[in-house]
């Protein structure tokens, strides 16, 4: 039974995160299975015991009785009403560190390919997004119903025991139309399930859809450009499209599910006439017609239904994570065979890049083509082309998150791809075109787990940050983001004077390196660009420094300069020699230096 399984699958995530509350859970289930029937049992008891006790008094042995029964009942109703909560209490710690757990694994998967390569993998993406999307209530709740199901269970098995005890037919009919309908539900909840698995794209996009109206990023061009209407238009049309399927595919297992639940009822209706005709005709007690009764209608907690769906959703979370775990562990393009650390200093002579030719997944052209290039180490190298040239593609396989389709990149005479990808990025800090702009503080933006000390002020002094830093309401301790309170935050120049300092406080701390700076002044005024420039190749001189830039200001005093186009290196030089041979560099740099000069 598919339900079955999933339990499996979430009752062995238990002891993973804790045996203790595990042993907890599980004796608040067992103790709360019992405690409805011993009541049950109890007041059908002090129900019978009534007539006696009338005509005796509450003095006389069945007075007595009575009392004792009805104390017992009072007893096990309190113990009830204490248990409820200290197992919610359990379960939702165990469910909430379950949960923790196979998100924290979904992450680790997610980020242990040292590339970024299966990032832009579909397939791999719908795994990710089925560790999350699956199940509203994630793990929490699927494991929450696994515990309060299995506690139903034990009690309606129970009761239906004592339906035996009065007829044991009926107990063996209730349970095989219970059966039935149990069968029906987990059916239908598994195929809802396993469908909307199928339809993890569609809802992919809906959640993006949902992010543009939502996101601040996205705010600005959303009224700019009108867009409201259609990004909820598109957002909705891509929801119904998808459930649309859904409710289809329900709606025949409904009807079969109505079908499975009439037996059921007939059952029910001739058990409930059997024992009041009995109680009447004093076959039975009326006590015992109560516990019966209340017996009865308890065994239905075999096929309450709503906790199976659940339990699905969050069993097939548990499942994608694993699935992806597994693919990660066994795709060979995940795994890195590098498996040598990278010498302390490297690079120490160069780095070569020989015969390079690299397409991102989905396209069908090549971004580099047999490409050739040398890097002398502790020298600055500027990189400059138009758009698309590949100049940002080239620095990735320098980082190593993409590795060659073809050719090689050599270290210090080692392939790159025969060094450990986590030892070498280590040693390579950079800062993209799109960097990151954390929502922590100022430190956290810098240093990013470091303690605070003089490396963090010298980072942002090198990078022309250190005056913007000293200017905030809390200094280094000045959370960047509005969205929380006494948080500020900055302009694009500001951000990426922080961005600059991360890079140099990285590189600091791995002694060099590689530096890596993709368009380091686009978001820089001119005399902020000229106070950086000045000052940025003197105080990285030793490093192994590539600069990828528009502007021509920037990239001047660099060691080495080299033109891409097209994929391919066209020029290299000094930029006095560039600008003599008059080729692509000296149009690009005459185009620019124009603006500036008076006609």
């Amino acid at each position: 039974m598919v339900v079955a399984g999933s339990r499996r699958v979430l009752v062995r995530q238990l002891p993973e995160v804790s045996k203790p509350l595990t042993a907890g859970a599980a004796v608040c289930v067992a103790i709360g299975a019992v405690l409805p029937i011993a009541f049950a049992v109890a007041t059908g008891a002090a129900v019978a015991a009534v007539p006696v006790a009338v005509g005796g008094g509450l003095r006389s042995p069945a007075g007595q009785h009575l009392l004792n029964t009805v104390i017992l009942v009072g007893v096990l109703l309190a113990a009830q009403q204490t248990l409820s909560p200290i197992q919610d209490a359990v379960t939702n710690i165990l469910s909430r560190r379950v949960q923790m757990r196979i998100y924290r694994r979904s992450m680790v998967a997610a980020l242990q390919p040292r590339t970024i390569a299966h990032l832009e993998d579909p397939e791999l993406l719908d795994l990710v997004a089925g560790a999350t999307l699956l199940s509203p209530g994630g793990p929490n709740g699927a494991v929450r119903n696994v515990l309060n199901q299995s506690r139903r269970y034990i009690s309606g098995a129970a009761s239906l025991l004592l339906v035996a005890h009065y007829r044991w037919w009926l107990a063996i009919l209730l349970f095989g139309a219970e059966l039935a309908l149990l069968q029906r539900h987990r059916a239908l909840y598994s195929e809802m399930v396993s469908f909307r698995a199928r339809q993890l794209p569609g809802l992919r996009r809906s959640v993006y859809l949902r992010g543009l109206a939502m996101n601040p990023d996205a705010a600005k061009e959303t009224r700019i450009f009108g867009l409201a209407g259609w990004v909820v238009e598109r957002f909705r049309g891509e929801w119904l499209e998808t459930m649309t399927r859904l409710w289809e595919q329900r709606r025949g297992s409904v009807l079969r599910l109505l079908a499975a639940a009439v037996p059921v009822f007939a059952i029910l209706l001739l058990s409930v006439w059997l024992m009041g005709r009995d109680a009447i005709d004093g076959s039975i007690s009326l006590g015992a017609m109560v516990a019966y009764a209340s017996a009865l209608f308890a065994t239905m907690q075999l096929v309450m239904p709503g906790d199976d769906f659940a339990i699905e959703e969050g069993a097939a979370v548990v499942r994608k994570t694993v699935e992806l775990e597994k693919i990660v562990a066994s795709d060979a393009r995940l795994r890195l065979p590098g498996d040598h650390s990278p010498p302390q200093a490297a690079p120490q002579r160069d780095i070569r890049v020989e015969g390079v030719r690299f397409r991102y997944p989905g396209r069908d052209d090549d971004v580099l083509h047999d490409l050739d290039l040398v890097i002398p180490a502790g020298r600055s190298l500027a990189i400059v082309g138009d758009n698309g040239a590949g100049k940002t593609t080239l620095v990735k396989l320098l980082a190593r998150l993409y590795d060659p389709a073809q050719g090689r990149i050599v270290v210090d005479g080692v392939d790159l791809r025969d060094i450990d990808a986590a030892g070498w990025q280590a040693r390579v800090a950079a800062v993209f075109q799109d960097f990151v702009r954390y929502p922590m503080t100022a430190a956290a933006n810098v240093g990013f787990g470091a303690k605070r000390n003089g490396a963090h002020n010298d980072a942002a002094r090198r990078a022309d940050a250190l005056e913007l830093v000293e200017g905030l309401p809390h200094g280094w301790d000045t959370v960047l983001t509005r969205e929380f309170d006494g948080g500020v935050d900055l302009s694009g120049g500001e951000w990426q004077r922080l961005a600059l300092a991360r890079a140099l406080f990285a590189a600091a701390a791995t002694g060099g390196g590689l530096l890596i700076l993709d368009e380091p002044t686009a978001h820089l005024d001119a005399r902020a660009e000229a106070s950086f420039i000045g000052g940025f190749l003197d105080v990285t001189r030793g490093c192994t420094t590539i600069v990828i830039s528009h502007r021509f200001s920037t990239v001047r005093r660099a060691d080495r300069i080299v033109v891409l186009e097209g994929g391919r290196i066209i020029e290299t030089g000094s930029h006095d020699e560039l600008v003599a041979l008059g080729g692509r560099y000296a149009e690009m740099f005459t185009l620019q230096a124009e603006r500036f000069t008076d006609a």
